[in-house]
């Protein structure tokens, strides 16, 4: 039986934008929402009936906002509104990023504050439960509304009937492109740290690192709830490991990468609990202009698409992962670097072919962790420019472009996490110390499972067989390990 969720708008979370994105759960509107779209759509009738100066409803919008529109022709006004921000080109969003770009919209219009009539929010519905696609380019939104996007998909789903007041204005003084995408983006990011948590684990004892770094005198010392976290889910990995014995490691002190591991864990966490809370937030919030206000029977001027909270949050997110994807670059490298491991040279027995072994594969994860840092670079810096509608459109939160940017490094970094799962194996195998810790030795049976043990002149395992297998999205390490 499919999974069903209601849509009320206020209630949505990122889990539920990715069950109908990701797995097509059905949706259905809640009583309670039609209700406040009724009431609201009254709110908006009434204001035009008094003849009220409304953004978008009664008169044009930007640079022409004080020209008032003709009753007669407001069905038209509406579709040009639409096509005169259509100018979609270029790279199209996958099928998953525009499923959730509509469930945001949809939860939008439950919300009762945009003033559109139930039908369009039905129509909505009727499109996502029927898994219709849409092709919605993902060029053109600076994040103050992702206006050509939307126009993409407005102009498809609602070509067959007329828009009433203020409902053109409404679909494009929107942002479902942005967040849809944070909401994917961010559920990635969340099993991509948990992950790599646990393979950080496994990581210290193919190096033999010492595990001081995880006692309860370290995490006392500094007394963050990302690095606490971080510090006790390494430590619960390694029970039992040879690494907790008196003589387990090799050194008194480690490299960094090694070293900070509770530390680089720790932030990702406690800038993910941040950025979290805010895309939370701004899943229920308004990104419209005009609001409807139902308390004072009136249309609002706001500037709610101003999406500064989720760039912020994004740019967090990125900036936050990218000591996680560097300092993994350095456990790889001191890994395959036999002066660091003291293991063989490219972790690979010597042979008479004379094979480099993993040195090659350190150097495709040192590519891509460039790729992750790169993409890091912060959008809420930008500075638009003030000419534009005469002025008054003079900043931009450049979202859409944040939350590309996040999905984008998210999928890197699987690739990222898949490679040093292989090398952490390799080393442990190669170590030959036991016993491993009760976690990562069954981490380590899991890698064995896809990828094989490389030795003498066989080929080093290609990242691809284990990378198919966290790209699965309903899949969890911790849950294969327990």
């Amino acid at each position: 039986m499919d999974k069903l969720i209601v849509i009320d708008g206020g209630s949505l979370s990122a889990r539920h934008v990715v069950d109908i994105a990701r797995f097509d759960a059905k949706v259905t509107l809640s009583d309670d929402a039609i209700a406040k779209m009724n009431v609201a759509r009254d709110v908006v009738d009434r204001a035009v009936r008094r003849g009220d100066l409304i953004y978008g409803v009664t008169t044009s919008v930007g640079a022409k906002l004080n020209v008032p529109l003709d009753q007669r022709r407001i069905g038209e006004f509406n579709r040009g509104l639409l096509l005169t921000h259509n100018f979609g080109h270029g790279p199209t969003a996958p099928r998953e990023v525009v499923r959730a770009m509509m469930v945001i919209l949809l939860n939008s219009m439950a919300s009762g504050r945009l003033g559109v009539r139930p039908l369009l929010a039905t129509m909505l519905v009727d499109a996502l439960n029927e898994r219709r696609d849409f092709n919605v380019h993902v060029w053109g939104s600076t994040g103050e509304s992702d206006m050509s996007p939307v126009t993409d998909l407005a102009t498809e789903l609602y070509a067959d009937i007329e828009l009433s007041y203020g409902e053109g204005l409404a679909l494009i003084n929107s942002s479902p492109l942005s967040l849809g995408t944070a909401a994917l983006a961010s559920d990635d990011l969340q099993r991509l740290l948990s992950s790599w948590v646990i393979t950080s684990a496994l990581s210290m004892e193919g190096f033999s690192a010492n595990p001081s770094i995880v006692s309860a005198a370290a995490i006392r010392s500094r007394p963050f709830v990302g690095l606490r976290i971080a510090a006790e889910s390494i430590h619960a990995q390694l029970v039992g490991s040879y690494l907790l014995q008196k003589d387990g490691p090799r050194h008194l002190q480690d490299p960094l990468c090694f070293r900070s591991l509770p530390i680089i864990f720790g932030n990702a966490l406690d800038s993910f609990a941040f950025a979290r809370k805010q895309i939370d937030i701004e899943l229920n919030a308004s990104q419209n202009n005009p609001i409807v206000s139902v308390e004072d029977d009136a249309l609002v001027s706001v500037a709610n698409f101003d999406m500064l909270s989720l760039s912020m949050a994004l740019d967090t997110l990125r900036l936050a992962l990218s000591p996680v994807v560097t300092s993994s670059t350095e456990r790889i490298a001191k890994m395959v670097d036999s002066l660091w491991s003291g293991l063989p040279v490219g972790l690979i027995a010597a042979d008479s072919v004379g094979l480099p072994g993993f040195n090659g594969l350190a150097q495709f994860h040192k590519s891509l962790t460039s790729e992750v840092r790169l993409l890091a670079a912060p959008v809420v810096v930008e500075l638009a420019s003030s000419s534009h509608s005469n002025g008054i459109l003079d900043r931009v939160s450049l979202s859409s472009i944040a939350a590309r940017r996040t999905l984008e490094a998210a999928q890197l970094s699987e690739s990222l996490l898949a490679i040093e799962m292989i090398v952490a194996a390799q080393a442990v195998e190669m170590r030959q110390s036991t016993p491993l810790g009760a976690y990562t030795g069954k981490l380590f049976d899991f890698i064995r499972s896809v990828v094989p043990y490389a030795g003498g002149s066989q080929r080093v395992p290609h990242p691809g067989q284990l990378l198919e297998v966290l790209k699965n999205k309903e899949f969890r390490l911790d849950l294969v390990i327990a």
